[in-house]
């Protein structure tokens, strides 16, 4: 009877085991399916928006489903090999490998099946498949026991059952700012005013930029605002961690938590400055339309890719000092790079990659086409800041993980 139990004890944790593997596998596969297609869609953008290259003529097939079952059937065959492979060798046979595989593999099948597809789209799709293989795909079971990373699923349920931690530790964050000041929350508002109008007295009244019909405050406003949260997001991730040191060395908790704390902060600091430029613009003329539907998707593409870069920067800066410095350059270039204070049509042709390059400067671009000019989105464009924020915040959530246990130990 006992032998009986026993075996079928074990029929039970094999069927489990099996499962697991099987939940585990699929994962692995979704994961490394959206890293293709993102390298695929990025390089259908820099294809586009590149000086190199001839053009294509109007029969050039950009996105067709056969492409994209060319991918996904080009990682199965991957993963046939994998399997194959480690018939023969051992279980280390893994994701990084089967990945790299499916590459070329892929490259193959679209020039069999799509033979009209650009030589110059298939380099740059090959060009980012093989460092984003390298970079953001998760390590083996093993490989995470290593350094301490759990499995996404595991620490994204961790995070959520801490949910009511973050929402406390904003709030508090929040009122503690401006608890002993006169004017309190007043001061969200009234700093970034202050610069809107020396920007609108320097640049409107003196340099004479031209916005069209648009008055130059509220050009400028519906840039301002997206540049402010992000900005603030990261200037608060480059010290979260150290800040939170004593915490740390304490006790116990997603680690994560002190980054999205930072990000509810300048959420909650955005919003204040964001109704007061609805209330500017409604003074100068410009009203809420039905296009303001679209913003939370362009919300959702740079809270995401913000999030990434908080990562990023928050566990760089633990381990070297001077990130924070380099990031404040970084951040003070890049706001010339964007179109805030100038309209992209002044920018010369020959420098227009630049701003086709530079994700918050399309993203911000399409804030403004939205709030100002009640105009839809480019979405081609915003292909390739929503698959940048994508691979930046798997990059970076995934490293953050893989380091929180060290964090205490260089503190």
């Amino acid at each position: 009877m006992r032998s009986t139990i026993g075996y079928a004890t074990a029929i039970r944790r094999q069927r489990s085991t099996r499962l697991a593997r099987g939940a585990t596998l699929a994962g692995e596969y979704v994961l490394d399916l959206a890293i293709l297609l993102m390298a695929y869609l990025v390089a259908t953008y820099w294809r586009e928006v590149l000086p190199f290259g001839k053009y294509v003529g109007t029969n050039y097939q950009w996105h067709s489903p056969q492409i994209y079952l060319t991918v996904a059937l080009g990682l199965a065959l991957a993963y046939m090999s994998r399997y194959g492979l480690q018939q023969f060798f051992d279980r280390s046979v893994g994701h990084l490998t089967t990945l790299l595989v499916s590459i070329p593999l892929v490259d193959v099948a679209i020039l069999a099946i799509m033979p009209l597809q650009s030589g110059l789209q298939k380099g740059y799709f090959t060009l980012l498949a093989v460092p984003l293989a390298l970079l953001l795909v998760p390590r083996t079971p093993h490989e995470q026991a290593d350094v301490g990373a759990p499995p996404l699923l595991s620490s994204l349920q961790r995070l959520w059952a801490n949910s009511g931690l973050l929402r406390i530790w904003i709030l508090y964050n929040v009122r503690s700012r401006y608890a002993q000041a006169l004017l309190g929350v007043l001061w969200i508002v009234l700093l970034p005013l202050s610069t809107a109008l020396v920007m609108t007295a320097v640049f409107a009244e003196i340099m004479r930029i031209h916005t069209g019909n648009t008055p130059f405050i509220s050009f400028f406003l519906a840039a301002f605002v997206p540049w402010g949260l992000f900005n603030q997001s990261i200037a608060a991730s480059m010290r979260s961690i150290i800040s939170a040191m004593g915490l740390i060395n304490q006790i116990y908790f997603p680690r994560e938590i002190i980054v999205l704390s930072a990000l509810g902060e300048a959420l909650v600091d955005s919003l204040f400055m964001f109704l007061a430029m609805l209330l500017i613009n409604a003074l100068v003329g410009i009203e809420p339309t039905a296009m303001f539907v679209f913003l939370p998707v362009l919300l959702l593409i740079q809270v995401a890719l913000m999030l990434g870069l908080m990562f990023t920067v928050s566990w760089l800066s633990v381990f070297v000092r001077d990130v924070p410095q380099l990031v404040s350059v970084f951040l003070q270039i890049l706001f010339y790079l964007c179109p805030i204070i100038y309209p992209v049509s002044i920018v010369p042709h020959r420098y227009q990659f630049l701003i086709n390059l530079n994700p918050m400067g399309l993203l911000i671009e399409a804030w403004r086409n939205v709030i100002v000019y009640d105009r839809m989105p480019d979405w081609f464009s915003l292909i390739y800041p929503a698959a940048l924020a994508f691979g930046v915040l798997v990059f970076g959530y995934r490293h953050f993980k893989a380091n929180e246990d060290r964090f205490a130990d260089m503190l």
